[in-house]
Order: C-alpha cells, then structure tokens, then sequence
C-alpha cells in the first residue's frame, strides 16, 4: 500500500468519531452507583440518565444501588473503587456539599475522595408558609419577626436537608422559629393546612402541588431567578434573603485518583448525555433543570455550597452523625 495511503488512513483513525472513543472509555461494563434505595425521584433519575449515557458512550449503562448510613456507603464505595471509569457516582447535594461541611465520622472524605465530572440535574426548593398566615413572602416573614419564638418550621427530620434549609432560613432572614421534625414530609402537609406548623421547604415540584391543592402557600423559591414552574413565585434573593440559593441537585462524580484525560472524557460524553433531547425532556416533565456543567462548573458550586453549610453549622452547632 502506497505510503500517502496509509498516512491518509492513520488521520482517519486518529479522527474517527463517538464509538472509537467509547472504546477507549473502558471495555468493562459502566456501571452508575446510586448510593439510595430503588424508587423514588433520585432513582428515577439516575436511570434516565444512564440510558443516555449508554447511548452516548455506545454501551450500555448499569444502574446499581447501594443504600446505606444516608448515602456514605454508597459514596465510600465509588471513593474507594479502580479510578478506571468504571464505577461512577449519581451524586447529590445530600452526599457531597451537606456531607462534606457537616457530617463527622465518615470513612472517606467527599472533597478529597471524590472528583466533580458534571452537574446533570437540580430541583430548586420551594418555601411553604400556611395559608393561615398572610398571603406572600413579605407578609408573613413580617408575621414571623413580629412573634420571636412563636412561630415554626416543619421538617422531614432532624439532620433533613429540609431541617438545614430552615435553619439557614433563619439565620439569612433573621427569624427565631422553633423546629418540628416530622418523619418524612408527607406528614407536614395536614398540620400546614391548618396552621399547626407554618413554614416549610420542599422540593419545588413537589411544593408547586401542595399551592395547587391549596395545602400551602408557595411563597419563594431558592433559584438565583424566577423559573418557568413558577414564574410568578419570588425568589427569596428577590425577596431581600441575600445569598439564599440552594437546590437539590444531582450529577457524575468519579474517584479523585482517575486520571485526567479519562475524567475529560467522561465530562465530555456526560455533558452530551444531558443534552439528548428525550433525557432533557422527560427530566423536566418531572420538575428537573437540566444542566450538563463542566467539572470546573460542578467544583465550583460544591465549594460554594460547603462553605455556606459550613457557616450554618458554625453558627448552630448543628453536625451529623
């Protein structure tokens, strides 16, 4: 064969696109650690979004669950597993920023052991009030400083992102409300119709259906700006609560040891993967934002958010065990 052919070739190669470089991923099964039971939102997810993966990287990817001690065994496995690709973790704020500023004891360290590839999703909070008390946020955060102690906020239990999130609340809005811890949310809703309890945070899809069932009033929402869910919803930077913007959310972590140009790759094709339009699509018919971020992105914002619970622990002794 002629030499100018074969160099023609080598380039060809060298060029080819997806599939070549799938291979190159691993030519071991992927598999996707959610550190969580089956079922539920946070399953759901992962699942949607492991089948674009696979359709990305051109194989298939698994989805495994490993529950346990609120996510750390899960997390501790991808933190501790071959940094060849082959296991990733479907992290979430719970796991990584929460974890890293408040929970003592863990077996791994989320910052150190764990590297950012990309944020794919986040459900923003919605703040409930009762509708019990003044209608909008002004009204009845004025309702709350006018009676210090008096009034409360509900949460799915103590040490619950809902819990940390009130306590935020009210250390950014100076508030003095009392804490009434539920187990799970399911509960508030009856005592937050009838005034029993009178603030709460949920997730925002789930916060947009107490409002329409009239259960609550949805009166802010934690987002940097107003969101097509709720474009008539303040959001609580809007509201004067400076700095207040915080969301559920869900993305691609790898152990910290994997190199980087198998972490680039994989930023590459998790990127892609949350552009497929059935993935974004389905995602937000659930209520997701989907995102597809950098790694430099994603490291960004856990730095943010573990210095913000880091302060709320600081000034409310508040840790996790």
């Amino acid at each position: 064969m002629p030499t100018r052919r074969l160099a023609l070739l080598a380039v060809a190669a060298l060029a080819a696109p997806h599939p070549a470089r799938a291979q190159a991923w691993s030519t071991r099964q992927v598999r996707l650690l959610v550190p969580f039971a089956p079922g539920g939102s946070v399953d759901a997810g992962a699942r949607l979004f492991a089948e674009a993966l696979g359709a990305r990287i051109g194989q298939a990817v698994a989805v495994e669950n490993r529950a346990g001690a609120g996510g750390a065994i899960g997390a501790e496995a991808v933190a501790r597993a071959a940094p060849d690709g082959t296991l990733l973790l479907w992290g979430s704020s719970a796991v990584v920023s929460i974890a890293a500023a408040l929970r003592r004891g863990l077996a791994y360290d989320p910052l150190k052991d764990l590297a950012p590839i990309s944020l794919v999703m986040r459900a923003w909070h919605g703040l409930l009030a009762s509708p019990q008390l003044p209608a909008g946020i002004a009204a009845a955060l004025a309702e709350a400083r006018a009676k210090p102690g008096a009034l409360n906020f509900a949460s799915g239990g103590t040490g619950s992102a809902t819990h940390l999130l009130g306590e935020r609340l009210k250390l950014a809005a100076g508030l003095d409300l009392v804490h009434v811890p539920y187990r799970g949310s399911g509960q508030i809703y009856p005592d937050l119709a009838n005034g029993r309890v009178h603030f709460a945070f949920e997730s925002l899809p789930v916060a947009l259906a107490q409002a329409r069932a009239g259960t609550a009033q949805l009166i802010g929402v934690t987002a940097p700006e107003r969101t097509p869910l709720t474009p008539d919803t303040p959001t609580l930077v809007e509201s004067g609560i400076a700095g207040f913007i915080t969301s559920a959310w869900f993305g691609l972590l790898a152990p910290s040891a994997t190199p980087a140009p198998l972490r680039a790759e994989m930023e590459a094709a998790a990127i892609a993967a949350a552009g497929n339009a059935q993935f974004r699509s389905r995602s937000e018919a659930a209520g997701f934002e989907v995102v597809g971020s950098t790694a430099q992105q994603f490291a960004a914002l856990i730095a943010d958010e573990v210095a913000a619970w880091r302060e709320v622990g600081a000034k409310t002794g508040i840790s996790l065990n």
